[in-house]
């Protein structure tokens, strides 16, 4: 295992194009892990930068020097979009047995110094990573600037991918009858309404009624979301898919109105949402998270084809992750 003294911590700031390409084609080699950082990157690097909705993202790069050659091992992002600012995110580009604890924690320690370095404590409000990752990190961070660590993460979850949909039998009614399609612009009212009751049920990530307006309005004009509609009775389900690259998508939000829950309409529109991503729109592979206190909706993903990466000691995949919140009285929430 390489030595805890062989690496740095690489400062990205501003614009993504000064970040050296292999920092990019090791992110590309674990596409669905880096699916919270690499989509981001790749859109704003398309566009030179002019899509961000500011100068203050950030990236840190913790590279190993091994006999001349480098190694990327992991890359932390602190960016944000229209609709705020992003959790920390960290990605491992290497197997996590690549090294041993200490040579872990040692690293995960120079990025914590090196955020500390770039960013105000206050920006730090919570840390999406895998399990093995987000604890010691954000242990760290506790120790480096003093702000508590929440004790209930915010979120918990399995990293789910598929590459091809399973077949379903024939559909009978009312599903027969139902309309799935991407969502238009006269939808906005109702596809808002929908993205306003997923973030009440998403807390500490609440929406104004205005806030959802605007994510709704987002998500149709980037054609990012698709609706169920029930005749006679308009949208009960939306399904929207945020972080894509020109190979994979990632669905980051299914919400049913609770009036029309049990009837099979999450998993119906789930299912030909992954379809037309992976046989019209040429990506190779869908990802999401699933929680690990929501069985149901896992037992929806997984009749659809999603199953876990593979996760061996060699494969490069994390399943396991969670966001760690920091006190809600010290730091500034953003929205994702």
């Amino acid at each position: 295992m390489p030595s805890v003294q062989e690496f740095s911590v690489l400062v990205v700031k501003g614009n993504p194009r000064f970040l050296p390409k292999e920092i990019i084609r090791a992110l590309e080699a674990r596409t669905a892990d880096a699916n919270v950082i690499l989509p981001f990157l790749k859109k704003a690097l398309g566009s030179g930068g002019s899509t961000l909705p500011s100068l203050d993202q950030v990236w840190l790069c913790c590279i190993t020097r091994d006999n001349g050659i480098d190694t990327v091992d992991m890359v932390l992002s602190c960016t944000e979009n229209e609709m705020g600012k992003y959790p920390i995110f960290i990605v491992p580009t290497q197997p996590l047995s690549h090294w041993s604890l200490p040579s872990l924690r040692a690293r995960l320690r120079a990025l914590a110094h090196a955020l500390s370095d770039t960013v105000p404590r206050e920006r730090v409000y919570s840390v999406f990573a895998p399990d093995v990752i987000v604890f010691p990190f954000t242990q760290l961070w506790l120790e480096l600037v003093g702000v508590e660590i929440i004790k209930e993460p915010y979120y918990s979850a399995r990293l789910l991918s598929c590459t091809a949909v399973i077949p379903s039998p024939p559909l009978a009614p009312p599903l027969a009858a139902t309309s799935l399609r991407p969502a238009i612009a006269s939808d906005v009212e109702a596809v808002a309404r929908l993205c306003f009751g997923f973030a009440q049920e998403s807390g500490p990530f609440f929406l104004e009624r205005e806030e959802a307006i605007k994510e709704a309005t987002l998500l149709i004009s980037k054609e990012q979301v698709w609706v169920h509609c029930i005749p006679g009775q308009g949208i009960a389900c939306i399904a929207a898919f945020t972080r894509n690259t020109s190979d994979m998508a990632t669905i980051t939000k299914v919400y049913t109105h609770p009036s029309h829950r049990g009837l099979g309409y999450a998993k119906q529109l789930v299912r030909e949402v992954t379809r037309n991503l992976l046989e019209n729109n040429g990506k190779r592979q869908v990802v999401l998270y699933v929680a690990h206190n929501n069985p149901s909706a896992a037992r929806v993903y997984e009749s659809v084809g999603f199953t876990e990466p593979d996760s061996g000691d060699n494969s490069g995949h994390s399943v396991n992750w969670t966001e760690v919140g920091f006190d809600r009285n010290r730091v500034q929430l953003g929205h994702w």
